[in-house]
């Protein structure tokens, strides 16, 4: 336990902003001093010292009975010395700093964000929980004591939830992760890849066009069974186009993903995890930033 025999004047220096913060509202009734002067022991009582620091910043009020006023604010003097402070130091994995993490203790949120300054905490057993985007969150369990101040935690934040294996009833055959290179020759063979295979792409549909084209013409010259060789051929000019289209976009659709997953995977892309899954008739690709 802090002593109480600080000055006044150390106390108001701490709090200065909370003991006229009241003043911009409107100024409480004598009944609602009253009220917050008791509200404020029972707190007391129960060591909630931010509750207590709540209701004697109302009763401290110029508006409040001189008595009540004066008790009030030599009260704030004496929470203020007592009030415990934590300042939370948010990192992830490779020890980088994470400002935007939500804190709560015993399930009422304490702060939104870390910014770097001490937070006002009660005295006692408390379980704290961070939250920050695409993280899992991190608990831990405190004992505060009454007077602490500064307490440095440190909270260290695991990477993102790896992506789920593709599921296997459709007969995908997930593609292994490129591995990571020590160069940027990755992405450059990511953009060469991903070139060719928007090149195939485009081939495998000019030919789709053009079995279109030669199928309709087949069916103008030799509908139905034929039996004349210039029909036949016909035919056969659309049939094999038809399979080139096939071939060529499967194949681009692949390259495609392939430089895709190259260029996720490369060095200066750490947070970011991609699954390419090929099977008959089907491709499939999961990627996550």
């Amino acid at each position: 336990m802090v002593p109480r025999t600080a000055p006044l004047t150390i106390a108001l220096a701490a709090v200065g902003w909370a003991v006229t913060a009241p003043a911009a509202a409107a100024p409480p009734t004598t009944t609602e001093c009253l009220m917050a002067s008791d509200a404020s022991l029972r707190t007391d009582a129960a060591h909630q010292l931010r509750a207590e620091r709540t209701q004697l910043l109302v009763c401290a009020s110029a508006a409040c009975p001189t008595d009540i006023r004066k008790e009030c604010i030599r009260r704030i003097e004496e929470v203020t010395l007592d009030m415990p402070t934590v300042l939370f130091e948010a990192r992830d994995a490779d020890g980088s700093d994470i400002s935007a993490a939500k804190v709560t203790m015993d399930g009422e949120e304490l702060a939104d964000r870390l910014d770097g300054v001490p937070l006002a905490v009660d005295p006692g057993p408390h379980a704290f929980v961070f939250e920050a985007p695409n993280r899992p969150p991190v608990e831990k369990r405190l004992v505060i004591r009454v007077g602490e101040k500064g307490r440095v935690e440190a909270i260290t934040f695991a990477g993102p939830p790896a992506l789920p294996p593709l599921e296997a009833p459709f007969g995908l055959t997930p593609l292994p992760a490129a591995p990571r290179s020590e160069f940027d020759a990755q992405k450059a063979m990511a953009f060469v890849v991903l070139g060719i295979g928007i090149g195939g792409l485009g081939v495998g549909a000019a030919f789709g066009l053009a079995a279109m084209s030669k199928r309709d013409d087949a069916e103008r010259a030799c509908p139905g069974l034929c039996a004349d060789p210039s029909g036949v051929a016909a035919w056969s000019d659309a049939k094999t186009d038809g399979n080139m289209s096939t071939v060529t976009f499967i194949a681009g659709g692949v390259l495609a993903a392939t430089g895709i997953v190259l260029w996720a995977t490369a060095p200066g892309s750490p947070a970011s995890r991609a699954q390419v899954g090929v099977g008959p008739g089907r491709l499939e690709m999961r990627a996550q930033w």
